[in-house]
């Protein structure tokens, strides 16, 4: 007799959990794209390709203040924001960050990742390599081409 109590509840609360576990929404996992990056290489219409580091290293040998140089993004689930600092050819310096956000979304139809700015989108076959910190915009109006690489940060911890 006390078997069949205990199996009961026991059923009952196996068949709650089932339910409750069958209903929940399934997390997707983060978008590859999310993360801090750096600009690795920029390739323009003509198929003209720039390694940052190397342009930035020849600038830099110049005028060392050029060191201030950089192009990053940022991309969170609703938004890319591109971060560009290049030189005052008037002065022994930098201009100021030229910062441009845009929110996004994957295309269901094509793939391709569309980045809005008002009125403006941009569509991008974005792919990604080296374990993922290697992304690769190719825009699907100009052609150009945009090769990040993801900023890593590692941590240390110190004992005392």
């Amino acid at each position: 007799m006390k078997t069949k109590i205990f199996k009961k509840p026991l059923s009952l609360i196996f068949v709650i959990i089932i339910l409750i576990g069958c209903n929940s929404e399934e997390e997707l996992p983060p978008d590859k794209l999310i993360g801090e990056w750096e600009v690795y290489s920029i390739t323009d219409e003509e198929g003209e390709t720039i390694v940052w580091d190397d342009l930035t290293n020849s600038l830099i040998e110049l005028i060392p203040e050029y060191a201030c140089m950089e192009f990053t993004a940022t991309a969170t689930e609703q938004i890319v924001s591109t971060r560009y600092v290049f030189v005052d050819v008037n002065s022994r310096g930098c201009l100021s960050p030229a910062i441009s956000v845009y929110t996004w979304q994957v295309s269901p139809e094509t793939g391709f990742y569309e980045f809005t700015q008002g009125t403006n989108v941009i569509n991008y076959l974005v792919s990604f390599s080296n374990n993922d910190n290697r992304m690769t915009w190719n825009d699907q109006t100009s052609g150009a081409i945009t090769v990040w690489n993801r900023i890593v940060t590692t941590t240390t911890e110190t004992t005392e």
